[in-house]
């Protein structure tokens, strides 16, 4: 119920941003409008530090706003994996599931490492910044759909594969070199 009345007072306000002073008289976003995904973080940047292995997540992550939660460790997988987990916008559990939500596009940055190597994952909770993110990666970034199975899309270009998917509220890429 929360969700949706946010939801609701997000497209709401999202509507009265739109300026009719443009030359033409067509309907023009304004700037808070064209401003609202400056709190995610640049995705350009996460697909360098995936490129170079991570290197530099830390410095990216503090530098775009977010705060560091700490290390996890899932008990049950192997010694190999941990995660850094980041947030922005948000309170997280150890976990970096949320527990509560702050003004703006609430994001948690996940940079780690498994078996087949380092990855850093981002996840949104908001359709908007979800849509956003996947619009830059397939015009901005170039990339293309590799593959598509229920919840999950794979986008992929050069040796760089983006994982796309849908889990309750949150909304995951995951960057990672193949």
């Amino acid at each position: 119920m929360k969700v949706l009345v946010s939801f609701l007072i997000f497209m709401t306000s999202s509507l009265c941003c739109y300026s009719q002073s443009s030359v033409m008289g067509a309907p023009r976003p304004s700037a808070a409008l064209l401003a609202s995904f400056n709190d995610i973080i640049s995705i350009g940047e996460l697909i360098k530090s995936v490129k170079e292995g991570n290197a530099g997540i830390k410095k990216i992550a503090e530098r775009s706003g977010y705060a560091f939660r700490g290390r996890y460790h899932d008990p049950e997988l192997n010694d190999f994996y941990y995660e850094d987990v980041y947030y922005k916008n948000c309170m997280v559990a150890a976990d970096g599931s949320p527990i509560k939500y702050g003004k703006g596009n609430s994001s948690v940055l996940i940079a780690g490492s498994v078996g087949f190597g380092p990855f850093v994952s981002i996840r949104v909770y908001n359709k908007r910044a979800y849509n956003y993110i996947k619009s830059e990666l397939r015009n901005k970034f170039h990339f293309k759909t590799a593959e598509v199975d229920g919840k999950w899309t794979t986008l992929k270009k050069g040796n760089v594969v983006v994982d796309v998917s849908v889990d309750g509220n949150a909304y995951c890429f995951t960057f990672y070199i193949k």
